[in-house]
């Protein structure tokens, strides 16, 4: 005799394969209606997406490590002694106007 356990599971798994399946039908009677042309172009993108996300993520790392090596090793970072913008334009600003 069966455990209701294991009995349970197949029924679980019997309705997922029909599910699975009357959707792999339904996907073959859209693409036999689908024209070739269509169906290539939309291969074409898929293959595009699969192959262009994992490159913008590696160049993404890349330029941040860039960034943080260069951030860590540049001079005025080491020594605190880097501007922001506005006090870098303040202070050409306040040197050409007390020179008069």
């Amino acid at each position: 005799m069966k455990s209701s356990i294991s009995q349970y599971l197949y029924s679980v798994f019997r309705q997922v394969a029909q599910e699975f399946r009357q959707v792999g039908q339904k996907v073959g009677v859209r693409l036999l209606r689908t024209p070739l042309p269509k169906i290539l172009m939309i291969c074409i993108a898929i293959a595009l997406l699969i192959s262009i996300i994992p490159l913008l993520v590696t160049l993404f790392v890349a330029f941040v490590l860039i960034r943080l090596f260069l951030a860590l090793f540049s001079p005025g970072a080491i020594q605190g002694q880097t501007r922001t913008r506005s006090e870098t334009v303040n202070a050409v600003y306040i040197e050409r106007h007390t020179d008069r």
